[in-house]
């Protein structure tokens, strides 16, 4: 039977890419990783991620701290809830009060533009060998890093990571959350 049909149509029925890998394949496990999440670190992790800010800008001239303190704070606090979603082979990030995230679970690096201030970053999202997600947005002024793994007791943890040029010292914490 698979003799009368070419080799186009073998590939496709199996589902195989022309590069020899199965289409599924591409499709990253986010299973454990995909839903929707409560934050709860509580006040303590919210004055550890302030605390976090304020040493990350420390070492700033006085008079450019209190912008730069603004600027981290507002897109780096933790939010209400989280949700991980994997859609046609995209993954999207989306966290209450933010807008969301997408970018192929592939790696491959696209443009995304920030609907709120029009700030274009260069946005990847793939799952590590150890099976965490990384998130990673690249602008002309810095690279933030989120690290999405689960904890032995089913929380997520993001584990952020933030690089300015302006930053004397990269801007690193960790936020919790639980599945709804």
């Amino acid at each position: 039977m698979w003799a009368s049909l070419g080799a186009a149509a073998v590939i496709a029925a199996l589902g195989w890419t022309p590069n020899g890998i199965a289409a599924k394949a591409l499709e990253p496990n986010l299973d454990p990783l995909l839903g929707t999440y409560r934050f709860v670190g509580g006040e303590k992790e919210v004055r550890e991620v302030e605390r976090a800010i304020d040493d990350a800008v420390d070492e700033m001239n006085i008079f450019i701290r209190g912008i730069a303190r603004r600027r981290l704070k507002e897109p780096n606090l933790p939010t209400d809830e989280l949700r991980i979603t994997l859609e046609d082979g995209s993954i999207t990030i989306a966290r209450s009060g933010q807008p969301a995230v997408s970018a192929p679970a592939t790696g491959k690096r696209v443009i995304w533009r920030n609907p709120r201030n029009g700030n274009e970053l260069r946005v990847a999202h793939r799952i590590a060998p150890d099976g965490s997600l990384e998130q990673n947005l690249v602008g002309d002024r810095g690279v933030s890093t989120n690290v999405f793994s689960l904890a032995e007791d089913g929380r997520l943890l993001m584990k952020t990571t933030v690089e300015a040029d302006k930053l004397p010292s990269p801007l690193q914490f960790t936020t919790t959350y639980a599945r709804k």
